[in-house]
């Protein structure tokens, strides 16, 4: 039987720590407390440690020793922030936390993250079998052109490859909701017969498994796609609440749901921004770029409540660029979760052919890059391509 994890707080404040302490008991983890960064050195010193919860401002100073003095370096540090202070929550980033939190948080809210953070470090197996409960991953940019549609597509026909980054035996499906012009399905090779428009029109599919399975197209890799509507058209017939059905049944099925939001804002896709675990926001190197995300990050902080994670992906789509990787973390505020190297003549080939480079080149620079993103994303191990998958469980069954 595996030990469970353990998670430190790190708090002067009595009442933030019985507020800690009372979120976490719930959860099949082991809490220590201590007072003082200093104390909390010398615990992490010891080892045995997966996660350390630490007040803003008693270890704003501190955050750098923190770190330092995990015996193991995948220990995360999570800061709880004064309520409504941007800016603290900014410095807590730039100062080494690897997230943070307001308090007043909810106690769903501290667990979310908890949970994922102890995911991400590898203490907490994520757990593909767990049904109605499948994550939810969604990939947004506000400008076209970066590479937001063949990140996505990478990621999901990753996962259930049982290739490094996966995880073997996963059930996927990759949602296309740039309904008007979507092209997952290009960068897939497929031909769908039915999509999200026909399936908006099916009120009972909408909410049944075996009927929403018929709207799906397989992939060879083992992914299931719901394209987009091929006419644009179509896509003003779909509504917020068909979104929510139809994410919501598919999440009851598949382990992991993947969504291509495309680059429009709307109340559809900011549905599902808000649903997500991880918000996967892909940026360009440039000016123009890195001010578009600046502006839709304010926008999501004043009109929505985003409970997942937040990661940005840098992607060299250019040969050439006048902006590197410290400007964006610099004008962003925060660190990259990934970097995807440029590689043009590959990308290009990969799309044209319907291609995932995670398959037809999963050692080439963009595939081993998309490998550790997907890697991030899900908690999930990085193996040798080369190590043989699970046996995959039927999509869709009866009873």
């Amino acid at each position: 039987m595996s030990r469970r994890p353990v998670i430190l707080i790190c708090a002067p404040d009595e009442e933030l720590r019985a507020a800690l302490r009372a979120a976490l008991s719930g959860s099949d983890q082991e809490v220590r407390e201590v007072t003082t960064p200093t104390e909390a050195v010398a615990v992490l010193g010891g080892g045995g440690v997966d996660l350390v919860i630490a007040e803003g401002l008693s270890a704003s100073g501190a955050i750098g020793s923190l770190r330092a003095a995990r015996r193991d370096e995948s220990v995360p540090i999570l800061v709880v922030a004064p309520y409504g202070d941007v800016e603290a929550r900014i410095a807590f980033l730039e100062a080494g936390a690897d997230d943070v939190i307001e308090r007043g948080f909810a106690r769903r809210e501290l667990d979310s993250r908890v949970h994922a953070m102890l995911i991400r470090a590898g203490s907490v197996a994520p757990d593909p079998t767990a049904p109605g409960t499948g994550q939810l991953i969604a990939f947004f940019s506000p400008k076209g052109g970066v590479g937001t549609t063949a990140l996505a597509v990478n990621c999901a026909a990753l996962l259930p490859s049982g290739g490094s980054g996966g995880v073997p035996g996963a059930r996927v499906v990759l949602v296309d909701l740039d309904l008007q012009f979507g092209q997952v399905a290009t960068h897939l090779n497929l031909t769908p017969k039915l999509d999200f428009a026909r399936l908006a029109d099916d009120e009972d599919a909408r909410t049944d498994p075996e009927g929403l399975a018929g709207y799906l197209t397989p992939h060879s890799s083992g992914l299931m796609v719901l394209a987009s509507p091929t006419s644009p058209d179509s896509a003003a017939r779909i509504s917020v609440e068909d979104v929510e059905q139809v994410i919501g049944t598919l999440r009851s099925v598949f382990d992991f749901v993947v969504v291509d939001c495309g680059t429009r804002l709307d109340p559809r896709t900011i549905w599902v921004l808000e649903q997500a675990q991880a918000n996967v926001f892909v940026v360009f190197p440039e000016l123009g770029a890195l001010r578009a995300m600046n502006d839709l990050i304010h926008f999501l902080g004043e009109a929505a409540i985003l409970q997942g994670r937040t990661h940005f992906v840098v992607n060299h789509v250019a040969a050439r660029e006048l902006l590197k990787t410290r400007d964006v973390e610099n004008l962003l505020r925060s660190r990259p979760t990934a970097e995807i190297p440029f590689a043009d003549v590959d990308m290009s080939r990969s799309v044209n052919e319907g291609s995932p480079i995670v398959l037809s080149k999963p050692s080439s620079p963009v595939g081993l890059a998309i490998q550790r993103l997907t890697a991030a994303l899900v908690g999930a191990e990085l193996r040798s391509p080369s190590k043989p998958s699970k046996e995959r469980r039927p999509l869709f069954s009866r009873g």
